[in-house]
């Protein structure tokens, strides 16, 4: 055993330093493990942003360069890990601190305005019921064409874009109606959108896709290509 002071006083002095030097070897080992990790986030993106150069240099010879997607699954993968340590108290910064503020991101209600909407040709699609399902089920009657519901999706037409206009008939029973009872509509089914309440078409979403994933056609220089075909 190491000789140790009689005195408490020298003994609480001895613990203040050997708990101060425990604390600053504890942040030190802290920072250390912090900068090994900035580092070696630093690394997968040089190495992301290596191959994306490499692409863009020996382009067609892209196609055989697996890397990228490699690096992103692994830069993905550290960055859950991360978030799933726990969050030391002192790592924290004080709400205080403006340059630490959450920033909300406000995103604009509706959809976008689109350019030369207006201007594109018009498709109508009109969707009527059959004979058979326009019988009233509450009294046998033939319902009546009470409205429509309408709505726009924009299509891509190999060389030009179209607007199609879908109008799905609405009818409605009108004995039951005059007899105050629960008038019986029914409305024409359209074929289904691949995204709900889109207005992009199959086809100019495939088009879309195919033009950036497989052509590697960045979305600004596909934006200049629909302006130039009027849209």
């Amino acid at each position: 055993m190491p000789n140790l002071p009689e005195d408490s006083a020298s003994l609480k002095a001895m613990l203040r330093s050997l708990l101060a030097e425990r604390d600053r070897e504890k942040q030190r080992a802290e920072e250390q493990r912090k900068r090994a990790d900035d580092l070696h986030i630093q690394n997968l993106r040089l190495q992301l942003e290596l191959a994306r150069y490499k692409k863009w240099y020996y382009g067609p010879r892209a196609d055989r360069l697996n890397s990228t997607s490699e690096l992103a699954q692994v830069l993905l993968d550290f960055g859950q890990e991360l978030e799933q340590r726990p969050i030391h108290p002192e790592d924290v910064p004080p709400a205080s601190e403006p340059e630490y503020e959450l920033r909300r991101v406000k995103r604009r209600k509706g959809r976008r305005s689109l350019a030369d909407f207006e201007n594109l040709p018009v498709t109508t699609q009109v969707y009527e019921l059959s004979a058979e399902e326009r019988t009233c089920p509450g009294c046998g009657v033939q319902r009546q064409e009470s409205g429509a519901e309408e709505s726009w999706q924009i299509e891509y037409i190999p060389g030009h874009f179209e607007r199609i206009h879908h109008v799905r008939k609405k009818y409605a029973c009108v004995k039951c109606e005059r007899s105050g009872e629960a008038p019986q509509m029914a409305v024409a089914a359209r074929a289904e959108s691949p995204i709900d309440k889109g207005m992009a078409g199959p086809g100019l979403l495939a088009y879309i896709v195919t033009s950036k994933f497989a052509e590697y056609l960045p979305l600004y220089r596909l934006e200049a290509v629909f302006a130039r075909q009027g849209f």
